[in-house]
Parts: C-alpha cells; structure tokens; sequence
C-alpha cells in the first residue's frame, strides 16, 4: 500500500507538472492536488475485499465515480448526474486545445481549464491502477501519454529535462514494481546516471543536432469532413455562436509562411447597436481581370509599389459565399474562374453568385510589419475620408468623431456622451477606453493599450455561448462593464467602437485565422471554425493594421500586435510608459516568463518560419522534445520488452544436449503461463503441470508430458528423439493456448515482464 501510495502521488506530480504549464498564470496548486487525489483513491480500493460486492464490481463503481466527481468539479457543473452537459463542456474544452493558442488563461477559457484538470486526473487515475496492479509497462505507458500529450499542443525549451525526469521514472516503475524490489537495483543507478549524462552532453551546442520527429506537432482533432458546404452571414449579432463538431476543409491558399488571417469583407457601419457591411462600390460595372486598387484615398503610398505585394492564390473546397476571401489590406486581385466580380471601396470583392468548389483566384495584400516604435511615430493625421458620413470615424446615426489629440474632440465627447441619447447608452464603453487608453499620446498606444486590456489583462473570457443580452443596455456596453464574457464579435466590436470613440479610424474585419500550413506543399488548410472577426486600425504611413484583441483565437504575424508570436511585449512597453499607461500591468502575460520564452524561441528561429508554426501549433515535423522523448522510450522499452524476451527463448534451444532442450520446452511454457498471469509451482511435476492447464484453461498437454518426460528421464538412445517430439508438441499446446485467450489477453502478456522478473 505505501509503495502504491508513494509511486502514484510521484506519478500524478509529474502529470500535472506537464499539462500545467499550458495555462498562463499556471493553476493554483489546491484544484491540481485534488485531481491528483481523486486519482489515487480508486487503486488505494483495490487490495480491499467484500462479501458482497465483487471487487471488479467495486473497483469499477469506483473509478466511475472519481471520474464523475473530478468532471463535475473541474467543469462546474452542479448536477454530476448531468452527463451530457459534462460530455458536451469537456468536448468543447478539448477541441479549444487545438483551436485556441497556448499557453492559455484559465479566467479566458475556463472550459480548457476544466479539461486540464480532468485530464491530470485520469491520467493520475490510469498510472495509480497499474502500479496498484504491479504492472510496470502499463503504468509506464499511462505516464507516456498522461505526461506527453501536453508537449504534442506546447513543445518547450526544458522538453529535455522533462523528457529526463520520464525516463528516470519508467526505470524505477522497472526496478521497484516488483513484490520483493525493497532496495534499488544497481541497473536503476546505471540508467539514472546515464540519463543525466546524456542531458548534460546534448545541451551542449557542439554536440546536440536538430530533432527528428513531429510527435509533439502532430494534431489529434484533424478529421477529414463531409463534403459540405459552408456558408456565413458577415454582420455581427451577439446571440452566440455554435461550430459544427467535425470541423471541414473550406479553402487552401498557397501563400508564403508567414501567419496572417484571411479577410472577406469589412464591416464598416455600426448602427442598430451592430456592426454590419457598408459596402460602396468602386465601378458601376465589372472590372476586366487584373483590378488593382490603388486609387482608395485610405491605402498608403508605399502599397502602390507592386514588389511589396504578396501573392496568394485562393482554392475554394466548401466555402458558398460570395466574398473573395484574401489577406488584409488587398491591392490587386485576378478573378480566374470566378466570373462577374464587383469591386468595393477597402478592397473587398464580391461575385454576384456564391463561389463553387473548385474555383479558384489570386489576390495580392500589402502588409507591412512596422514596430511599436514605428507606429508610436505615426500622427494622427487622417484623410478627408475618415470624416465623412460612413467614414471610419464615423458613429451612430452618422456622428462623426473628431480625430484623436485635436482641441476639438475633449469638447465633442463631452457633448456627446452627456446630451445624445445613444451617447448616454455607450457612455460606460467610452469610460473604459478613457481609463485604460485615456493617456495615450499616440494612437498605436491606445490600440495596443485596449487590445492588451481586452485579450490579457482586463480579465474577460472567452464564451461562445454568452450571457443573455439586459433589457435596454447594447450588448458591447454589457460586455465590457458587466460579464466580460463573449466571443470574438464582442471583443473586436467593442475595440472597434472604443478607438472610434478616441477618434482613432477602426473598423471590424471579418474572415478566417490563419489555418494549418503544410511546409512540403507551400499551402495553408482554412477550415470553418477558423471563422473569426478582429479589428483593423488605420495609421498614416502603413493603412490597415490587423489587431486581435479575442484571447487565443489566432495568431497575426506583425510584432506590434499582443496577439502575435513575434510581439516585441519590450518595445511597447516603453511606448505606453511613455504615454504614462500601465504597461506592466496591461502587458502583465507578454512580459512574463512564458511570453519571453515564447519570443526567444521565435528570435531563434528563422525568419522564413510562419509564426503560427512558431507557436508549435501547426506545423508538421519540427522537433522532438518532451512527447518525442517519452514516445520513442515508451515504444523503445516496449520493442525491448519483446526482443528480450524473444532472445532468450531462443538461445535455450541453441543446444544438441536434448536433456537441455527438454528444460528448455518446459521453461518456455512456464514462461507463457507467466505472462497470462497463470502461476506454476517451481516444483510442479509434468503431470501436475498437465493437470494445471487441463483446469485453468482446458488445454491437453499429455502428449507433451510424456514426450517431455522421456527427453529429460528416460533412455540416452531415445533421447533426442523425444526431445523433437517435445518440442513438436510444445509448439501444438502453445497453439491449443493461444487459441483459447483472446487477443488482448495474449497482446499483454507479449509485453509482461512477469516471466523476465520471475525467480526459478
């Protein structure tokens, strides 16, 4: 019992050590020693015996009710007899693990937290079982998957080390799960010493090479889906939204691997308490291929130049709808096999009939990467555009927000939110942008000041089922002054909204995140829960600037954005600090440690790297690490197990000695019934040993007694002729057997160590 006791504590440590580190800040040490717990209780149960309950049975109810208990906890579901709102909150959680970027914050996305904690309770629960039940490979394999399974969502730059820390545990579960293993065998030293040497050795820059399998990349939720069409209504509501549970392909974009999100239109008006399109065209009749657009007073002069364009070429799979989807701030597109495309101001392109499977199209983007301190130089000096009715600054009912800095806009907002009516409704949103971004001496720093607010440090969650909309309050004024939950229509309307409010030009763009890029192919995969909605910026000198203020929906590639991978968190700081905002407490995650960590493994990288892959979300075959590291031990251990094993019954019949051979037939049985956990006396006579199997199993082995027992007894004359015929038998009885269990049984007893360990 102590030793159960002291191996599963160990074990369930080190699984909640690993999944631990995916949320940022890391979970509280009370809810994770509980999970771990709840783990251990069911295989503390099973040395106990009952008249009346079978212990199967008890065992059974046990783990069942762990499992419950910890779900109900963890996800915060009042009812545990609620199953299908357990089942459905931990699938949602699960699936976020591969749609959401990691590290995530547990206040954010509280369903991943849930998932994180059940998951160190299984995986604590499956490890306490098989070292409860002295089976070392199993608990090895448990410990395998319960402790690299995290590092397949975030690789890390201590993967080494962990990796370590798993194998010294799967030689000690070897060495000591063993009924009489009370001291510690010198093999366990051995290895233990070796292991630390081979970590010393392989951080060394001169000997450690680049790792060679994409474990820890690979995607557990890709599933191929239906061929199914896909459509979207691209006007925000706020009721919610619900993606399907197979997620399906809807285009391919051959584009370079660099992380950008996939616009298909703007939306530009806010009225009604909504953002919707307000598209204004830019010809009365269809444009011949290629249209270029640089005559929009918003694009800047440096997207006028077409060696700074990046092509994409567009695949449609099961994208119906009529907008061509494309990189953000396109200049150029060529239609191809989409016919009759009208053009709209911003760059948003629209076919008059919804696009088919197959079509394709190419779209060129200008998208610049200036830094925060290239953007703190950025005046507010806006076009004439953005000032006029539908313009980018303009509000409800056609109110047109004086630009920000100017003498003129303190006197508006004061009007405005005092005397108009829709000015009173959406007084709390503008109270929040002043408290967070009111100081800001630059527009950058007020964008990025909100975004951070949004995305980190203003303590909202990411809900795609929020609260029901109050009686009589807009839902962003709702959102932001009171749940703090939404989805990514809440946050980018509400940043949106906030910025025009500061007489900064914002808009809300709709499309898609980046997707999965296939390296080999040059290609990024879309699929339909890569539907999103962010904010655009405009600043003199570089025109629309994606920011992403929803927490880890995507990743943008610029590192003026705290959404990206490659965000330089040091050089917005000094530019908030200098507009006397909160900068460490608004960029609390970006300068923490995990987000350095995050920034020096993409400075290491190079530049040809997309950022997403970066994340180590989406790129196939990049490195070994931690899941590498166990998967291979596992599966190296397990090959060893069986190699072993196969070994050394073949080298007993290397041998003409048929007295030898007989030996070897007997101990080669011996062995099989070990490992299907059948015990055989060491001083069983061979008709005992008949006997046992005709009990047990219902085998017949008088034939291979007889023959064994005149290859070991009987004449020398007759010897090697019986010890043939024994071993004939031998391979007729292990065929009776194999027969008799079934597949799974034989399949684990292939991998037992019982007949390894045993003492004849």
């Amino acid at each position: 019992m102590a030793r159960t006791l002291v191996f599963s504590v160990g074990l369930g440590a080190l699984v909640a050590w690993n999944w631990g580190r995916l949320e940022q800040p890391r979970p509280s040490l009370g809810p994770l020693l509980l999970m771990i717990a709840l783990g251990i209780t069911p295989a503390l149960l099973l040395p106990l015996r009952s008249r009346f309950v079978p212990r199967v049975l008890l065992l059974f109810i046990a783990e069942a009710a762990t499992v419950i208990t910890a779900a109900a906890i963890a996800l915060h579901v009042d009812r545990p007899y609620h199953f299908g709102r357990l089942a459905g909150r931990a699938g949602s959680g699960f699936v976020d693990f591969y749609d959401v970027l990691v590290p995530f914050s547990g206040t954010a996305h509280p369903l991943m937290h849930g998932v994180l904690l059940l998951a160190v309770c299984i995986f604590t629960l499956l490890c306490a079982l098989a070292v409860a039940a002295r089976r070392p490979l199993a608990a090895i394999l448990a410990l395998a998957a319960g402790a690299g399974w995290p590092a397949t969502i975030l690789p890390g730059s201590d993967d080494l080390a962990r990796g370590a820390f798993l194998l010294i545990a799967a030689l000690a579960l070897v060495a000591w799960l063993r009924p009489e293993g009370l001291r510690v065998p010198p093999q366990i030293l051995t290895g233990t010493a070796l292991i630390v040497l081979a970590l010393i050795v392989s951080s060394s820059g001169s000997v450690a090479k680049g790792q060679f399998i994409g474990w820890q990349n690979w995607d557990l939720y890709t599933k191929p889906g239906k061929r199914v069409s896909v459509e979207y209504v691209w006007r925000s509501d706020y009721n919610g939204v619900r993606f399907p549970k197979k997620r399906t392909r809807v285009f391919t974009v051959r584009a370079p691997e660099r992380s950008v999100y996939w616009r298909a239109t703007t939306l530009d008006a806010f009225t009604n308490d909504l953002w919707d399109e307000d598209l204004i065209s830019v010809s009365s009749s269809v444009l011949p291929n290629p249209v270029v657009l640089t005559d929009d007073p918003l694009v800047p002069a440096a997207a006028r130049n077409p060696t700074r364009w990046t092509e994409a070429d567009v695949t449609i799979d099961a994208l119906r709808d009529a907008h061509l989807v494309g990189p953000s701030q396109p200049i150029s597109y060529d239609s191809r096999s989409v016919e009759n495309v009208q053009y709209e101001q911003g760059g948003v392109a629209l076919a008059f009939a919804p696009l088919a499977r197959g079509d394709e199209y190419s779209v060129w983007a200008y998208t610049p990467r200036p830094t925060p301190g290239e953007l703190a130089k950025s005046p507010p000096d806006y076009p004439i555009a953005t000032f006029v009715d539908r313009g980018a600054l303009t509000v409800s009912h056609g109110v047109v927000v004086p630009a920000f800095g100017s003498p003129e806009h303190k006197a508006w907002a004061d009007e405005y939110f005092r005397s108009d009516p829709d000015g009173q409704r959406y007084g709390p949103l503008y109270n929040a942008a002043e408290r967070v971004a009111g100081n800001a001496q630059n527009p950058y720093a007020a964008a990025v000041a909100l975004e951070a607010w949004l995305r980190s440090s203003g303590g909202f969650t990411y809900d795609e089922q929020p609260p029901t909309k109050a009686r009589g309050m807009p839902a962003l004024v709702q959102f932001v002054s009171q749940t703090k939950r939404g989805y990514c229509q809440h946050f980018a309307g509400a940043m949106a909204l906030m910025l025009r409010y500061l007489g900064i030009p914002a808009r809300v763009a709709a499309g898609f995140t980046s997707g999965n890029y296939d390296s080999k192919r040059g290609t990024w995969t879309v699929y339909d829960r890569n539907a999103h909605t962010w904010v655009e910026v405009w600043f003199k000198g570089y025109g629309w600037l994606p920011f992403d203020p929803t927490p880890g929906r995507g990743t943008l590639g610029g590192s003026y954005t705290s959404s990206s991978v490659s965000f330089d968190a040091t050089g917005a700081k000094a530019v908030l600090a200098a507009s006397a905002l909160e900068a460490q407490k608004l960029l609390h995650f970006e300068l923490g440690p995990l987000g350095r960590e995050r920034r020096a493994r993409s400075a290491e990288r190079s530049g040809s790297t997309s950022d997403r892959a970066r994340a180590g979300q989406t790129e196939r075959g990049r490195g070994l690490g931690v899941g590498g590291i166990v998967a291979l031990a596992a599966a190296a251990l397990a090959l060893l197990v069986v190699l072993a094993k196969l070994v050394r019954r073949r080298s007993r019949f290397l041998t003409r000695d048929p007295r030898r051979i007989a030996g070897a037939c007997r101990l080669d049985l011996v062995d099989f019934l070990l490992d299907q956990r059948i015990d055989v006396p060491r001083s069983a006579s061979l008709r005992e040993l008949d006997g046992l199997l005709r009990r047990r199993v219902g085998v017949e082995a008088a034939d291979f007694a007889e023959a064994l027992g005149l290859a070991r007894f009987g004449p020398a004359s007759s010897a090697a002729t019986a010890a043939r015929e024994a071993r004939r038998e031998l391979r007729e009885v292990r065929r009776s057997l194999r027969r008799t269990f079934p597949l799974g049984r034989r399949a684990r007893g292939l991998f037992s160590l019982r007949s390894v360990l045993a003492h004849r």
